[in-house]
């Protein structure tokens, strides 16, 4: 039999009894997910459903026209789907790179080493030299948190997760930016309007964000009914990190 390459599938769960494969969670009824659709050992197909945030941006997937299933969605879950598709996919990094930021002192440094710094990894490099040595501080500061928690195993970097009561799926480099993010601003709160779902985040730039970005809250489960939350803010107030 003829191994067919994966297919993919995105839809609002029809009920809230499937598991997410990567966080292992429930995954709402209601709630938008994607599926991974693979040939069974007989003539039908197997799906393997997952969060969005759960799942990882397959190799063999090159654009999100090659998604089935969104012209049945809502333009804002499409809007999420290109978001997760330009988002994920972040590899690794030398562990000699994130060092060498770590070790850093921009009080020590001249006005064309940190822009090169900057530029380097990719941030802005405008600015007075104050505010340069803040960006590089800022990076710093990150290089030095994402050099402790790569040095973890992914069932450390799960149980932190857990303790502070944030997702706990994706990849090990995508655990390792949760948790930093968490070090850094502090852990994602339950959604202030609704009270339900925990926050999701993202940033435009990797550093100097200062905790600003785009909130909004996945919505939650109660019983057997799904709860959608339209909640968007820039900045919320953060729980503190616990280790």
């Amino acid at each position: 039999k003829t191994k067919l390459m994966a297919r993919y599938v995105a839809e609002y769960a029809k009920s809230g009894r499937a598991g997410c494969k990567g966080c292992k969670g429930k995954i709402e009824q209601g709630s938008l997910r994607l599926g991974t659709i693979t040939a069974g050992p007989g003539d039908y197909d197997m799906t393997a459903w997952r969060h969005l945030e759960c799942q990882r941006k397959p190799k063999n997937l090159s654009s999100i026209d090659e998604i089935e299933g969104l012209a049945t969605l809502k333009a804002e879950d499409i809007e999420k789907i290109k978001e997760w598709f330009n988002s994920t996919g972040t590899k690794k990094r030398p562990v000699s790179e994130a060092a060498a930021e770590a070790a850093l002192d921009p009080k020590k440094m001249k006005v064309s080493e940190l822009k090169s710094t900057l530029k380097s990894a990719g941030l802005s490099t405008e600015g007075s030299k104050q505010v340069l040595q803040d960006s590089v501080g800022a990076l710093k500061k990150r290089s030095t948190a994402e050099l402790a928690y790569a040095s973890k195993s992914v069932a450390e970097l799960k149980a932190l997760l857990e303790l502070n009561n944030q997702l706990k799926g994706g990849s090990k480099q995508e655990l390792v930016d949760r948790c930093i993010d968490g070090k850094l601003h502090g852990a994602l709160p339950r959604c202030p309007e609704c009270g339900g779902g925990v926050l999701r985040v993202v940033y435009n730039t990797k550093v100097g964000h200062g905790g600003k970005g785009r909130y909004s809250c996945p919505g939650y489960y109660d019983d057997d009914h799904y709860v959608r939350c339209k909640f968007t803010a820039e900045t919320v107030e953060r729980e503190e990190w616990q280790e």
